[in-house]
């Protein structure tokens, strides 16, 4: 390969040189997430030409997405993110593979998808899909870098990277989903995970390379508005790489207990002619109202759900919606199995789903 001249400046460093571009050429990178952070580290490892990139997203381009995700414009609205990222990039590096995977990560694929990489950037912003993505490479012994970020502050780390932590070495066990903000709900400035996701494709490079002193067993914390960097060491918990197979990291609730609190459109729609039966709730991330038709709600964070329950008389029944039912059904799972609340029905698949077929 001829590196001349597309990769001449990373090429002339010496920990680099045409070995180390090899190497990089050869790597199979998947990036979990295309927020802001798979955004950012996307937007370097692309053109310092890892050979294959896999782009693992579920969602779609949004307006709110724009003031950080900087691989999308606004002529990606609405279009799934894996696909607008591979678009992008390939223009800006069309000698390399870009594999979109336009699907949900889960327990059933996560190994599958796995094992065709070398190393997985965990760049998503919850809890659930960072327990996974840790597990399931701890099980294949593969490293990955899982990065965060909310308000000013964000961190990163290399976990089973050559014996060291896992990220159950930081966290145990998922934290409970309704009592953590997200950047959603929280906010976060556009900037820091634009930092954190560099950093994270950075450590994929000393990784591929074999150069560096590899962010393992140090979580890097970094205070935007103090402008500074902290680290926090970490060590390996044995126990952790004991894992034998992969289980959804959300609150545990019976898939039959759930299927029976979720309902269709049609039966949606004839429950919103019962008002004095029936509250509904919105969740949401921003302040704009979810519509559909001639209704049109006001939406509250996931987190403030549990508070939010507290004020609906007993004898109603309440109605979770959200835009893709994803939010509506954390909830619906909360409840159930936390609060043994049975009066909790969801919209399936949201209201999204709901005007497609409308």
């Amino acid at each position: 390969m001829n590196h001349s001249q597309r990769y001449k400046r990373q090429v002339r460093l010496p920990e680099i040189g045409n070995p180390g571009q090899e190497k990089i050429s050869r790597a199979k990178v998947l990036v979990v997430g295309t927020g802001a952070l798979g955004c950012a580290a996307l937007s370097y490892l692309a053109p310092a030409g890892i050979g294959t990139i896999g782009i693992l997203d579920n969602d779609a381009v949004e307006e709110s997405n724009l003031h950080r995700q900087i691989l999308f414009a606004t002529r990606d609205i609405d279009k799934p993110k894996p696909l607008a990222a591979t678009e992008r990039l390939r223009a800006v590096n069309p000698d390399i593979k870009l594999i979109p995977h336009f699907l949900r990560l889960s327990a059933d694929n996560a190994l599958d998808l796995f094992k065709d990489y070398d190393l997985i950037l965990e760049c998503s912003d919850n809890f659930p899909t960072k327990f996974l993505v840790n597990d399931a490479c701890v099980m294949l012994n593969m490293p990955c870098i899982i990065g965060s970020a909310i308000g000013f502050s964000g961190q990163l780390s290399v976990y089973n990277y050559q014996g060291g932590p896992t990220y159950r070495c930081l966290l145990p066990e998922p934290p409970d989903p309704l009592l953590m903000p997200t950047c959603a709900d929280a906010g976060v400035m556009g900037m820091i995970p634009g930092i954190i996701g560099n950093l994270q494709a950075l450590e994929a490079i000393k990784i591929i390379t074999r150069k560096g002193d590899v962010l393992s067993g140090r979580l890097l914390h970094f205070e935007g508005l103090e402008g500074n960097f902290m680290e926090i060491p970490l060590a390996l918990n044995p126990e952790n790489k004991r894992i034998t197979r992969l289980v959804e990291y959300e609150l545990s609730c019976p898939d039959l207990l759930l299927k029976k609190h979720l309902i269709g459109g049609k039966d949606f729609l004839n429950r919103l002619q019962d008002p004095e039966k029936y509250t509904i709730v919105a969740i949401g991330e921003d302040e704009e109202p979810l519509k559909i038709k001639n209704h049109s709600w006001s939406p509250v964070p996931l987190h403030k759900v549990p508070e939010l329950i507290q004020t609906i008389p007993r004898g109603k029944k309440i109605l979770l919606i959200c835009e893709y039912g994803i939010k509506s059904n954390e909830a619906i799972k909360y409840l159930l199995v936390k609060e043994k609340f049975r009066r909790a029905f969801g919209l399936k698949d949201g209201l999204s789903a709901l005007r497609i077929l409308a």
